[in-house]
């Protein structure tokens, strides 16, 4: 019976034809996951604000090879066209990071210091502009911009429809997909709200293969949000610190706002 299910299994996870591009027959993306990856696309597009919880944990590789997972807890609220806010709590930190259009701010509640820094107009831009230059990120950051679907797909080669499968209690459907670089998988809950319920990353190309996942609960989509909510106005007794780049030597005191 076991040797039938295995043989089953692997029957059903070979890619089926292409729905990519013509002029690249290497990419294979099963019609099933292209679809369910659309319509979740388009929903999240297509919602004028929306808040959640994430719930992660992320793989940290000791200098001897072991993997630690840090587990951490996020709260979620975006507003269209450019408005984005988290607040992350984990071992290390527990702070909040607000995006109002024109300026980033993370303050470290546990330290009392803030730092600020000028964003892009466009959450897309903001988005890309923290995570490369100074490390920060949203939990699963790809799905907030104006076109998730070309922003996820845009290194596929192979796609697949694993099947539906249930995540809290709500059938969702389980796609996998491999890239040049990461390979990750995606839960969307089926129905009328086609919403992304868990998302994994695996860095293939590092040799312990470290993973990302989140869980994605606690949805409210067109929740109503005021602009205010994403404007940083420092608290009584707070320390302004420096933003430190990625790419900028270290001098004096500075650091990130934990």
């Amino acid at each position: 019976m076991r040797a039938v299910m295995v043989c089953s299994l692997a029957m059903f996870l070979v890619p089926v034809a292409a729905v990519g591009a013509p002029q690249d027959p290497d990419v294979r993306i099963d019609p099933r996951a292209d679809a369910a990856m659309r319509s979740m696309s388009d929903y999240l597009t297509s919602l004028g604000s929306f808040r959640f919880h994430g719930s992660s944990v992320t793989d940290v590789v000791t200098h001897d090879g072991q993997k630690i997972q840090v587990v951490a807890a996020q709260n979620v609220e975006l507003k269209r066209p450019n408005r984005l806010r988290t607040e992350r709590q984990d071992p290390r930190m527990d702070a909040v990071v607000r995006y109002d259009g024109r300026q980033l701010s993370v303050y470290g509640k546990r330290t009392g210091y803030y730092a600020t820094a000028p964003m892009p107009p466009r959450i897309d831009d903001a988005v890309d502009v923290a995570r490369r230059r100074y490390g920060i990120d949203a939990p699963a950051a790809d799905l907030f911009g104006e076109h998730p679907y070309d922003t996820l797909m845009e290194d596929v080669v192979v796609g697949r429809y694993i099947g539906l499968e249930p995540i809290e209690g709500i059938p969702c459907h389980h796609l996998a997909f491999q890239g040049r670089d990461v390979d990750w998988q995606i839960w969307i809950e089926d129905g009328e709200r086609p919403l992304p319920r868990r998302y994994v990353i695996t860095s293939k190309h590092e040799p312990t293969q470290p993973e990302f996942g989140v869980m994605l609960t606690n949805w409210e989509p067109n929740a109503r949000i005021a602009d205010h909510d994403f404007v940083f106005q420092p608290p009584p007794g707070a320390t302004r610190i420096e933003l430190l780049s990625l790419t900028q030597p270290r001098s004096g005191r500075r650091g990130g706002a934990r």
